[in-house]
């Protein structure tokens, strides 16, 4: 009796989440600022259409997820979360985030001029945003403007929450408002990888944080041959970063896109998929083009398990994908699974309405071409081979034979292959931010690899082999941790520098400040090329859909 009430008690002080609610919080943090958006930059008879649409399927998709029989027991559809966990993690993603530049509160990257800048023109001025030249104060921007006006364009759909606050409350509000919904997304986060795992673990989300490739290796030894280099960017053309790098740079499409991936692998069918990928492209265009594989795959493994009993036995794990995998396929399931409102409706939606308004700045992309056009074939052949063992290959060999029954695991390899194929833009946006669904995948078995063999080794009584092979998985944790652990420590100095001494520093949000008031002649050409849009009146988005 003693013990019964022990364990009653402990439950008391816990918290349950079940994949029904984590998804229902996640549809909705997602879906907000697309209705948003739809309300605030459109004619209000698109706004009313659209609007209701993307509801309807967010609630069409939970309840699909009500009336699904998964044939799994309530304990593995829901977990347990320990409040020494949630205490981690709200005491953890602040710091992340301040240090990641997410507000622009403490030191930031480059990146963060023009993200100020997003933020600022969105509370200051009337949804479509448009410039006019005139108001340029800095005789040489100015002077390279010219007269006339542009519209502004960007995948700026995560910003419209804070935005909305700026309207009412003030710029300071909109950053603060950013800072806090930026942690409630990575707070989710955490609660989806907990829910893939099936328990919490605080070292499961620290790890997470700090996943990255063995960008070290190469980038030492560049260093010692004296070729440049960086720490993640030790190739000419093929990069893909470090979880805490795409915080500290690309928040905004990163962690739309990682919850976006959690629930790809949740969902229990592939009723609502096209409903994700549209919300994807809303935040995320290239992530949209790395996710579009991985849907296929999930669509194609839920089709072939209704097809056999009408009950798809899913939880994200490899266990359901090697289950969905064996069954035999069939069309009409397939097609079941395909022709609902949630995979047609929203899908269509956002892919007229968002790429018209990506596509009305034709000068956005730069540099484009297949990747062999950028390379002597003998120096392609060699970037892309380190590239694919650095950066994934050497984390899926050690996972693949826990998962190597998984179909998902396998298309977001194969996807990681394919993808460095073509360059779009001088930075190679396309592979940076096309890699980062399969790539989170991956990350996301390999810190779950590295949490088990962390667990393991705390038990004093394991064999020699195994204590050793699990010490052996930490360090290559460590050691692809290091390239993020520079980057939190370089990025703590810098704050600590900018708030608590006299010495110079120039902040990085202040080089810009807004797209309608350029400070810096030196950061015109960018914005001319990335945001803004001439003769916008005569673009798609511009004469038809907004207002």
């Amino acid at each position: 009796m003693q013990v019964v009430s022990s364990l009653k008690e402990k439950r008391r002080h816990t918290l349950s989440v079940s994949v029904k609610s984590f998804s229902m919080a996640a549809l909705i943090y997602l879906a907000l600022p697309v209705v948003i958006f739809f309300c605030g930059y459109l004619k209000i008879h698109w706004a009313i259409l659209f609007s209701a649409a993307m509801i309807g399927a967010v609630y069409l998709t939970m309840r699909s997820m009500k009336k699904s029989p998964v044939s799994l027991k309530e304990s593995e559809r829901s977990i347990i979360i320990d409040p020494s966990f949630l205490l981690f993690v709200i005491l953890l993603i602040p710091l992340i985030l301040y240090w990641g530049g997410v507000s622009e509160f403490g030191s930031c990257s480059a990146d963060h001029r023009v993200r100020y800048a997003i933020l600022n023109d969105l509370v200051e001025y009337k949804w479509p945003v448009i410039y006019d030249f005139s108001t340029q104060q800095n005789p040489a921007v100015s002077a390279g403007l010219g007269s006339g006006s542009a519209a502004f364009a960007y995948y700026f759909a995560f910003w419209m929450v804070p935005a909305l606050f700026g309207k009412i409350f003030g710029l300071m509000t909109a950053r603060i408002v950013l800072f806090v919904w930026t942690g409630i997304g990575l707070f989710l986060i955490s609660l989806g990888a907990s829910l893939l795992y099936r328990r919490s673990s605080k070292m499961l989300f620290f790890c997470l944080i700090l996943f990255a490739g063995f960008d070290v290796i190469p980038y030492l030894i560049n260093r010692i041959n004296g070729t440049g280099t960086t720490w993640e960017g030790w190739t000419e053309h093929l990069y893909i970063h470090s979880n805490f790098f795409q915080i500290m740079n690309v928040f905004n499409q990163s962690i739309p896109g990682w919850m976006i991936t959690i629930l790809l692998l949740l969902l229990p069918d592939g009723k609502s998929i096209g409903l994700l990928g549209g919300l994807m492209f809303c935040y995320s265009p290239w992530a949209t083009i790395g996710i579009l594989p991985m849907c296929i795959c999930k669509i194609i493994m839920t089709s072939k398990a209704v097809g056999e009993k009408g009950d798809p036995k899913t939880f994200g794990s490899t266990e359901a994908g090697s289950h969905a995998g064996s069954k035999a396929f069939a069309i009409k399931p397939l097609l079941e699974t395909l022709l609902t409102p949630q995979n047609i409706i929203p899908p269509v939606i956002c892919l007229v309405l968002f790429g018209s308004l990506y596509t009305a700045n034709p000068n956005a992309t730069g540099a484009d071409g297949f990747i062999w056009k950028f390379y002597t074939p003998l120096h392609f052949l060699k970037d892309y081979f380190l590239f694919v063992l650095f950066d994934f290959a050497l984390w899926f060999m050690l996972i693949i034979r826990k998962h190597k029954k998984d179909p998902m695991l396998w298309t977001a390899f194969i996807t990681l292959l394919i993808l460095p194929v073509y360059k779009i833009s001088i930075a190679n946006d396309f592979l940076m931010r096309g890699s980062m669904a399969p790539m989170f995948m991956i990350g996301l078995y390999s810190v779950m690899f590295v949490t088990d063999n962390f667990e393991m080794c705390r038990n004093n009584k394991l064999e020699l082999k195994k204590a050793i092979a699990g010490r052996l998985v930490l360090l290559l944790m460590v050691i692809a941790a290091y390239t993020p652990g520079n980057y939190i420590l370089y990025s703590a100095l810098n704050s600590y520098q900018m708030h608590f001494t006299d010495e110079p520093y120039v902040a990085e949000q202040d080089l810009i400040g807004s797209f309608g008031n350029i400070k810096e002649e030196s950061e015109l050409q960018t914005v001319k090329d990335q945001f803004f849009v001439y003769d916008y009146e005569d673009s798609i988005f511009f004469k038809y859909f907004a207002k």
